[in-house]
């Protein structure tokens, strides 16, 4: 799909993976996750990876979502997540169907798809400032490349679509709450991502009270 005019495939150096929920224990992917591995997993392996680029997969769990044991691991030290983050599941997943470990990142403490990208940018998890193709489902792209991209990316972007899921459609009401999340950020990173955590998780909680209890 349509992200920056002009840019193509060739131009593209890194992948952006952004998670989809956990399973019902918290440790796993769901099958519309699952899928956007899969995707994301051919790409690099045909076009990204001899650029020498990163898949870079963007995700802990959303507010809502509280299943899970406590999980830790040695790339986050004295950190206690509850269940796995859907990060280090996309990347342990992508590590097993043969790419190289050192390039597959997990950004492991995004709350929503805002987040997501914000902190894959400002945490400079991609290493560089080359391009990116964004995986992900065809209704999760639209608002990524309409609302999000244009706001949290400072790098030349393209969607690249997960062949249709079950899943594929979206709450009309969630593209409103990307654009209240992504509205007058402040310019520096870190104060960024602190505002945008804050409203994700106050709208979540929102969302709870009014019985909203899935991720998406």
């Amino acid at each position: 799909m349509a992200g920056t005019p002009g840019l193509d495939l060739d131009q593209v150096a890194h992948i952006l993976v952004p998670g989809r929920g956990r399973d019902a224990a918290g440790f796993d992917l769901t099958p519309a996750a699952a899928a956007r591995v899969a995707v994301a997993a051919a790409l690099f392996r045909e076009v990204v990876g001899e650029r020498g680029g990163r898949v870079v997969c963007a995700g802990y769990k959303s507010p809502a979502d509280d299943k899970g044991t406590p999980w830790t691991t040695p790339e986050a030290p004295g950190e206690t997540f509850r269940g796995r983050p859907e990060a280090d599941a996309m990347r342990e997943a992508l590590i097993n169907s043969g790419l190289d470990p050192s390039s597959v990142r997990a950004e492991r403490h995004s709350v929503d798809t805002v987040t997501n990208l914000l902190r894959a940018e400002g945490e400079s998890h991609f290493g560089d400032q080359r391009p990116v193709a964004i995986v992900s489902q065809r209704a999760h792209l639209r608002r990524i490349l309409g609302v999000i991209a244009p706001r949290a990316l400072l790098r030349p972007y393209v969607g690249i679509v997960v062949p249709d899921f079950d899943v594929d459609r979206e709450n009309p009401l969630t593209t409103l709450v990307s654009r209240v999340i992504v509205t007058a950020l402040p310019r520096d990173p870190a104060r960024a991502i602190a505002v945008a955590d804050r409203r994700a998780t106050r709208l979540w909680q929102l969302a709870g009270l009014l019985g909203k209890r899935t991720y998406h």
